[in-house]
């Protein structure tokens, strides 16, 4: 069964199906049970729970051992695999990817743990204030070459990225505005050892400088500019909406972009808008489940719980947290469909033992089904799962094969 382009789903959907859409956008779900335990909300009433569902405990932290330990990102794996996450959850990894640092560069746990906190602090809350506050931390210094900048002589990745990724996109700004930003945010260092940082007078601008026709002199003026500015708001703002949904025309944008920018940058309503705006629920099963999204749904769907088969699984797959590829973060679209991914997805799904309630049932494909939180599936794919469950006596071989094709599947690859 060949994953095929993304395409919205337009078949009347049921209100399982639509939880089920809901829980695959807003977490890293649906796991095993959820839907059904969840339909006596409704839909309109599954959005409000994960909306406002309570941040995940931070507590106890992993062990911060810059020894080649993946603790920090098993940490973090065990919270986007936890059914109590909401969408607190799916937007710290929304500005991990957006906002990106690497360990692969940084390699510092005692820098990155501390920047993830923050994210998840400010994660729905305003990005002004997120922004200054990553601006400056440590391990962002570090990555894209903020510490020990100097305004005679400063580093302009920072700043270009800034505006290019972060804030506004290309086009919007000139060499000068980049090398105006370098000079402001200068002055900054950091103990590669401890992970302290601190400002020093004498490598910071004496005078203010000109970005983007306002005069700047500290990094928080560099990020008042740029967020005051009038490609701030529609950047951000569209991508939170591909992030959750693929449809919306330009009025609809410039709708978003303008509440966004009149709510003073706070990222919760901006996401509220996007989730209750009707499209969202309409534009089903077109676009690709990443490899964080898919290695997650299904593990749990199969019932596997080794870290390691999946942190490797992930990694295999070319998206495992904290290992962002570059600046940029991961890129979006039918990349994951690729055949090499579609390799990748059958090498976990055969590694499932038998599930009672699978092998159990009655019906075992639509068990099976269930199990993956799949309600809309075409006549091909419940075919091929008839006809394999009518080929295999055994029940426990039978639930093995019927989840792994399931989990293996056109339908589950997509979100």
């Amino acid at each position: 069964m060949a994953a095929p382009r993304p395409s919205p789903v337009r078949t009347q959907p049921s209100t399982e199906a639509l939880i089920a859409h809901v829980l695959r956008r807003t977490t890293f779900g649906p796991f095993p049970g959820q839907v059904e335990s969840l339909r006596g909300l409704g839909v309109e009433g599954v959005i409000d729970r994960v909306l406002s569902a309570k941040p995940l405990a931070t507590t106890p932290k992993p062990p911060i051992n810059d020894d080649g330990s993946y603790a920090p990102v098993d940490w973090w794996l065990d919270r986007l695999a936890n059914p109590k996450a909401g969408i607190h959850e799916k937007m710290t990894w929304f500005w991990h990817g957006h906002l990106t640092t690497s360990h692969s560069k940084v390699f510092r746990w005692i820098m990155e743990f501390p920047q993830h906190l923050l994210i998840r602090k400010y994660a729905l809350g305003n990005f002004r204030t997120l922004l200054k506050q990553i601006t400056v931390d440590p391990a962002m210094l570090v990555y894209l070459d903020g510490a020990w900048s100097s305004a005679n002589d400063p580093n302009e990745n920072y700043g270009r990225e800034l505006m290019e990724l972060f804030t506004l996109g290309r086009g919007t700004y000139t060499q000068d505005d980049v090398r105006a930003a370098a000079q402001a945010l200068a002055g900054w260092w950091v103990d590669w050892d401890t992970g302290a940082h601190g400002f020093h007078d004498y490598a910071a601008l004496k005078d203010p400088v000109t970005l983007l026709g306002r005069p700047v002199k500290r990094a928080d003026d560099v990020i008042d500019v740029v967020c005051d500015h009038r490609a701030c708001a529609p950047w951000i703002a569209t991508k939170v909406r591909r992030y959750f949904t693929a449809g919306g025309g330009a009025k609809l944008r410039h709708a978003e972009a303008t509440r966004f920018r009149k709510d003073g940058l706070e990222i919760k309503p901006l996401v509220w808008g996007i989730l209750e705006d009707p499209m969202f629920l309409r534009r089903r099963m077109d676009r690709p489940r990443t490899p964080v999204e898919w290695v997650i749904a299904a593990m749990a769907a199969l019932g596997l719980t080794d870290k390691d088969l999946r942190r490797w699984t992930m990694d295999g797959m070319g998206q495992l947290p904290f290992y962002p590829p570059n600046v940029s973060g991961w890129p979006s679209g039918t990349r994951w469909l690729s055949a090499s991914f579609a390799l990748a997805r059958a090498s976990l799904a055969v590694q499932t033992d038998g599930v009672a309630a699978v092998s159990s049932a009655s019906d075992p494909v639509a068990a099976a089904l269930k199990r993956c939180s799949l309600y809309e599936v075409t006549p091909q794919t419940k075919a091929a799962l008839t006809t394999a469950a009518g080929q295999i006596s055994n029940a426990d071989r039978r639930a093995q094969v019927l989840l792994a094709m399931a989990v293996g599947s056109p339908e589950f690859a997509l979100s």
